[in-house]
C-alpha cells in the first residue's frame, strides 16, 4: 500500500469535546451547589431582572415531584440568544460587552461562559421557559444531563460520542404579550435539601450584593418552599452591620493615582490614613468594621446560637461578590481562609485580628483590577502577582487593627495597675493620717483609742487586699504570658516533628535489627565480639533517643521564665544529638565555632525553637548540593551576644532578604515549606529584645548567612 504524505500547510485539526465535558463543567467543576445556585442566580442579574424566586418543591423528600426552579423578570432569551449564547460553551458575549442593556447598565458578572452549567450539579433534568418583552411566544428548551452520561457510558474508543452531537428538543407555546423572562426548572434533583440547608442558601445569597453598592433599578432574591414555612417567599435581606467598636475605611485618587492605607498612630491611639502610590492590582475601597470583647459580646447576645456570623473579609466587584463562593461551614474552625486571615496569627495568635473580629468589604472594578481574576471553580482568585500583592494589602490593613488590639490591652492593663498602685498610696497615707489623729487626739481624749481601733484594721484587711490584687494581677499576666509562649511553641513544632520522627525512626530500627541478633544468636562465643560491638551501639542509640525525647518534651513543659543557661550547650545538644541523624543521613558537615561559652538570660524554649526553624530551613536549602555544610559562629560583641548562622545551600534570591520574613512568604513550597518558620524566628528574637538580619554568606559561593544579635548577661 503507497503511503500519503501529508505535509501540505493548509491541512489542519480541529479541537473537538467530547461528551464527557459536562459533566468537567459542572457536577465536578463546581463542587458546592450553594456556589451552583449563585451562578445561576448572578446569571439573573445580569438579564436585568428585578426580581430572582428560587422554589424548592418538595426537595426534602423522594416525591418524583421534586424541583428547584429559579425563574426571573429579566429580559428573556430569543431563540437565536438560546443557540448563540446560553449553549456556546465559553462564550465571550459578555466580555465584549462589558455592560447590560439601558436602563440597567449593569456590569456583567458571569463572563466565563460556563455558569449554566451549574444546574447539572443540583439535578440532571432541565426545562429552559424563557420569553422575551412583547412577543407571543415561549420558548421552551429540554436538556437531559443524564442522555450525556448514557453517551459518555455507552461510547467506545472507535466511536467518539461528542459533546455537540447530543440533541436537546425545543418547543413553542402561546403567552401574554406582557410577560418577560427566564425560569429554569430543574427535576430529578440530586440531593437532599434541609431547612438548615436552605438557612445556609439564605445566608450566603444575603452576601451577594455589596451592603454598600446602590443597585438601581434594584435586584430582589426571594427564598421559597412548600416543606418550610420559615422560606414562605422569603424576602433576602443582607444584615445591617452594627454592634461594632471601631470603624476605618480607604478609597483611592485616580487622578493622583493613590491609594488611601491605614495605619495606627501609637501616639495618638488611633487608626490614621495615609496616601501611597497606587499597588500593582489597581484601586481599592475597603471598609472594615472590628469587633472587641465588649462589641462581641453585645452582638453574640443579638445573634444567639448562631456561630456563623462576624464573617471575616469579602470581595465584591461592581457591586457583586466575587469569590470565594460558599464559604459556610457549620463550624467556623473548618471555613476556608483564602486570604491567610487567620493562618497568619499562628505566629501571633493573642495579637492578630481573625476572621470572627471583623467585617471586611473590599470593593474592586473590573475595569480597574482586571488582574483579579475568578478561579473557573469560584472557589478562589487565579494565583498571579497582582492577586498575592492583594492579599498582602489586605492583610496590612487587617493588621493596623491587631495593633489597636495591643495598644488597647496594654493600656487597660497599664490602667488598671496604675490605679491599683494609687489605690495602695492612699490606703498608706489614710493609714499613716489615722495614726497622727489617734497619736494627737488620744492624749486628750483616751476613750477615742477604742473607736480608732476597728478603723484602723479595716485600713490593714483593705491594704492587704490591694497588695494582694497587685500580686494577683502580675501573677495573671506572667500566666497570659506563658501560654502564650506554650501556644506559639507548638506552632513551631511541625517542621521539626518530621526530622525527630526520622530520627526515632532510624534509631529504633537499628536497635530493632541488633536485638534481633542478639535473639537469634546469643549466646556463641564466636560471636562475642559483635555481641559487644552491638551492645555498645545498641547503648549509643538509646542515649540519642532518650536525648531526642527529651528535646521533645520540654515542649510540654509550662516554665517560660527567662533563666540563665549556656547557649553553646543548648546549640551543641540540638545539631549533634537532636539533628544528628538527619546530618549523617543528608551527608551534612556540621560546624560550630564559639569563640567563648557565653550565659545567655533568656527563654531556653525559644532559642531552641528559633534554631530548629533555621537548621530545617537549610536542610531544605542543601538538597541536592555537594559538599553540604552548615557553621554555627558566636563572639561577644559590646552588650550583645552576635552570632552567624550560615549554610552553602541554594541562598535568598535578591530582593527577598526582608521578604522572607513574612507569615506564609517561602520559595520551597514544593519541598514543604510552610512560610511560617522564619515568621516565627524574627518574632522571637524581637520579643528577646534581639535583631535577625540576612548579610553576605560567609561560605560562598552559594548559601544564606543570618546575623543574630541578643543581649546576655556574661558570667
Amino acid at each position: 500500500m503507497a503511503k500519503t504524505n501529508r505535509t501540505k500547510e493548509n491541512d489542519s485539526l480541529r479541537w473537538r469535546f467530547d461528551v464527557n465535558a459536562f459533566r468537567l463543567l459542572g457536577r465536578e467543576l463546581i463542587t458546592d451547589r450553594i456556589t451552583a445556585v449563585y451562578e445561576l442566580v448572578k446569571n439573573c442579574y445580569d438579564a436585568n431582572a428585578t426580581e430572582v424566586t428560587i422554589d424548592f418543591v418538595n426537595v426534602n423528600s423522594d416525591l418524583p415531584t421534586k424541583q428547584i426552579i429559579i425563574s426571573d423578570n429579566g429580559q428573556g432569551m430569543t431563540f437565536d440568544d438560546i443557540k448563540n449564547k446560553w449553549m456556546v460553551v465559553g462564550t465571550n458575549n459578555k466580555r465584549l460587552a462589558l455592560y447590560s442593556p439601558v436602563p440597567f447598565k449593569r456590569r456583567y458578572v458571569g463572563e466565563k461562559g460556563i455558569g449554566r452549567f451549574a444546574v447539572d450539579k443540583l439535578g440532571s433534568k432541565l426545562l429552559i421557559k424563557t420569553k422575551t418583552r412583547g412577543t407571543t411566544q415561549e420558548l421552551f428548551v429540554r436538556i437531559d444531563w443524564d442522555e450525556y452520561q448514557k453517551q459518555s457510558v455507552t461510547s467506545k474508543a472507535e466511536q467518539l460520542s461528542l459533546f455537540t452531537e447530543v440533541e436537546n428538543k425545543f418547543y413553542y407555546e402561546i403567552a401574554e404579550k406582557s410577560i418577560h423572562g427566564t425560569a429554569l426548572q430543574i427535576s430529578n434533583v440530586s440531593e437532599l435539601w434541609t431547612e438548615d440547608d436552605l438557612e445556609r442558601l439564605y445566608k450566603e445569597l444575603s452576601k451577594l450584593i455589596s451592603p454598600f453598592y446602590p443597585i438601581n433599578p434594584p435586584f430582589e432574591i426571594f427564598l421559597n418552599s412548600n416543606e418550610y414555612p420559615e422560606y414562605k417567599a422569603k424576602r433576602v435581606k443582607p444584615d445591617p452591620v452594627k454592634f461594632y467598636s471601631h470603624h476605618a475605611e480607604i478609597g483611592y485618587d485616580l487622578e493622583t493615582k493613590k491609594q488611601q492605607s491605614l495605619r495606627f498612630d501609637s501616639k495618638q491611639g488611633k487608626i490614621v490614613t495615609d496616601w501611597i502610590d497606587m499597588k500593582a492590582f489597581g484601586p481599592v475601597a475597603l471598609k472594615i468594621f472590628y469587633f472587641d470583647d465588649a462589641a462581641k459580646k453585645r452582638y453574640n447576645l443579638a445573634y444567639k446560637n448562631d456561630d456563623t456570623r462576624i464573617d471575616g473579609m469579602k470581595i465584591y466587584r461592581d457591586g457583586v461578590i466575587a469569590t470565594p463562593f460558599a464559604e459556610y461551614h457549620s463550624s467556623l474552625d473548618h471555613k476556608r481562609d483564602i486570604l491567610g486571615i487567620d493562618k497568619r496569627r499562628y505566629g501571633s495568635a493573642f495579637d492578630k485580628v481573625s476572621t470572627r473580629e471583623i467585617i471586611g468589604v473590599l470593593d474592586i472594578k473590573q475595569e480597574l483590577n482586571p488582574k483579579i481574576i475568578d478561579a473557573t471553580n469560584r472557589q478562589d482568585f487565579i494565583d498571579n502577582t497582582e492577586y498575592r500583592q492583594l492579599k498582602e494589602f489586605i492583610i496590612e490593613q487587617i493588621d493596623v487593627f491587631g495593633k489597636l488590639k495591643i495598644f488597647k490591652r496594654e493600656s487597660k492593663k497599664t490602667v488598671v495597675q496604675k490605679e491599683l498602685q494609687k489605690a495602695e498610696r492612699e490606703v498608706d497615707n489614710f493609714s499613716t493620717a489615722i495614726d497622727e489623729i489617734e497619736r494627737e487626739l488620744v492624749k486628750e481624749k483616751p476613750q477615742l483609742k477604742d473607736t480608732l481601733q476597728p478603723l484602723k484594721e479595716q485600713v490593714k484587711t483593705l491594704k492587704s487586699t490591694i497588695s494582694q490584687s497587685l500580686s494577683e494581677q502580675k501573677k495573671y499576666q506572667r500566666d497570659v504570658i506563658r501560654k502564650e509562649n506554650i501556644y506559639l511553641s507548638l506552632m513551631s513544632l511541625q517542621d521539626y516533628a518530621s526530622n525527630i520522627s526520622h530520627a526515632i525512626r532510624t534509631s529504633l530500627g537499628k536497635i530493632k535489627r541488633m536485638a534481633e541478633f542478639f535473639n537469634l544468636r546469643f549466646p556463641n562465643p564466636k560471636l562475642d565480639k559483635y555481641f559487644v560491638e552491638y551492645a555498645r551501639l545498641i547503648n549509643e542509640e538509646m542515649d540519642t533517643l532518650i536525648k531526642v525525647t527529651d528535646f521533645m518534651l520540654s515542649y510540654a513543659s509550662s516554665e517560660t521564665e527567662f533563666d540563665d543557661f549556656s547557649i553553646k550547650d543548648m546549640l551543641s545538644e540540638l545539631l549533634f544529638h537532636a539533628y544528628l541523624q538527619t546530618f549523617e543521613d543528608e551527608n551534612i558537615l556540621v560546624e560550630v565555632d564559639f569563640k567563648d561559652d557565653f550565659i545567655i538570660n533568656g527563654n531556653k524554649k525559644f532559642l531552641q525553637d528559633i534554631f530548629q526553624n533555621l537548621i530545617s530551613n537549610s536542610i531544605k536549602a542543601l538538597k541536592g548540593r555537594e559538599n553540604k555544610k552548615i557553621r554555627c559562629s558566636a563572639f561577644l560583641d559590646d552588650d550583645n551576644f552576635t552570632l552567624y548562622f550560615s549554610d552553602n545551600g541554594t541562598g535568598i534570591k535578591i530582593g527577598d532578604e526582608k521578604w522572607i520574613f513574612g507569615l506564609y512568604n517561602t520559595r520551597t513550597a514544593e519541598q514543604g515549606g510552610s512560610g511560617i518558620g522564619l515568621y516565627i524566628v524574627e518574632k522571637r528574637i524581637e520579643a528577646l529584645k534581639g535583631t535577625i538580619e540576612v548579610i553576605e554568606n560567609q561560605l560562598g559561593p552559594t548559601g544564606a548567612t543570618f546575623k543574630i544579635k541578643l543581649p546576655f548577661n556574661k558570667k
